[in-house]
This record gives structure tokens, sequence and C-alpha cells, in this order.
């Protein structure tokens, strides 16, 4: 589902700022097959509440992996495709010991450091950012382009996802960057064009991909 062979990454994330209603509505109006992660991010949300996330939006999503964020007891009791660890969750180690074969699991870091760690511990993939600008983070000066490679070249082969300010004109210099595929929130999920928003990302990942092998 995660392996670094693969072909760039689109992970959509929950905005927390949406209730479940409202977001499944938006999926059932999008092309879900160009979304190759699903996060559940709903930081406010208990277990409980979670794990009634997935089960409403998993069927919608048969080709996408869906992962809840920072709860692997709410992922295991989902029965989730995988769990995104934050600073406060478990190690990526500590993690891998309890989950079954098969559960992706995903770490947000923002550092190369914080991404070698994650990936000699057990991640499948990692997060990084925020490499851009971005509402999301206001204040925050974005980390940028040269440490997003030095994290990607850190975490290799495991594939590191960016996040933070993304538009589909930025994808090709973050893939060239070293990146492993891009993580979006509001400008897909909030944006008045979702739908039309997905296929941008994707063909701009497709495009890169396509001008990466005619160059090989």
């Amino acid at each position: 589902m995660l392996s670094a062979s693969m072909k760039p990454q689109l992970h959509v994330i929950t905005t927390g700022q949406q209730e479940l209603g409202e977001v499944a509505a938006i999926l059932e109006r999008c092309p879900t097959a160009l979304i190759d992660v699903l996060h559940v991010r709903e930081k406010h949300r208990s277990a409980r509440e979670l794990v009634a996330w997935h089960a409403r939006l998993k069927p919608l999503l048969p080709h996408t992996a869906v992962v809840l964020n920072d709860r692997l007891d709410a992922a295991l009791a989902a029965g989730a495709d995988g769990v995104q660890l934050t600073g406060s969750s478990l190690s990526a180690a500590q993690a891998r010991r309890i989950a079954p074969p098969g559960l992706a699991i995903g770490c947000s870091v923002h550092s190369a450091e914080e991404a070698k760690s994650a990936a000699r511990e057990g991640a499948d993939f990692v997060i990084f950012g925020h490499v851009f600008a971005t509402g999301s983070k206001p204040g925050l000066a974005p980390r940028g382009l040269p440490a997003l490679a030095e994290a990607a070249a850190a975490a290799s082969p495991v594939p590191v996802i960016a996040i933070g300010g993304m538009t589909p004109d930025r994808v090709s210099d973050v893939l060239a960057a070293g990146a492993g595929g891009i993580a979006v929130l509001s400008s897909v999920l909030l944006h008045e064009d979702p739908a039309g928003q997905l296929a941008a990302f994707r063909e701009a990942l497709n495009r890169h991909t396509s001008r990466s092998e005619l160059d090989s």
C-alpha cells in the first residue's frame, strides 16, 4: 500500500473543522480513487468517535487506505488500514510491537533527524512539514524545500510525504526534492471544487512521474 517503489502518493487529511456528514458528502461527490490515503485527523474527538468516522467513510473509499491519527487503540478497534503517529503518540517502535502485521504506521516529523529515527523504528512512511507557508500554521516559518530534501534523504527508502501549503503548481518542485508524495487538508476538503482539486493534484503527480520516466 505504501511501499517506497510506488508512484507518488496523494494523502488527504480531514480538517478538524467539519462534521462527519459534511466530509462524507464531499467524498461522495469526488473521484475517491484518486486518493491514496485518507487521514482521519480529528484531535478533539474521542476514540469512539474516530471509530465511527472510519465506519462511515471507509465504504466510500474502496480503493483508498484509511488511517486514524494519533490513536492506535482506535485504529485497531476500527480495523483501519493504518495509524498516523504524532509527537505525543506512541513511538513507531512502540506501535510496531503492538500493531498486527499489515497495519501501516506513519509518523509526523519536522526534521531530518526525526525522519531518520522514525524510519529506523519501523515507520512505513513519514509526513514532513510544513514545507510552505500555510494558514493552518500562522506565525510559524515554513521549513522549505532544502529541509524537505534533507528529510527525504535521511528517511530513505521510507517515503516522505510533504505537507504544508501544497498547490498543484508546487508538486513538481516537492517531488524533485525527493518527496514520495504530498498531503493536503483544506486545499481539498474546504475548497469550493474539491473534485476538481483532487484531479488537479493527481494530474500534477502523474505529470511529474511521466517526465521522470522519460528522463531516465
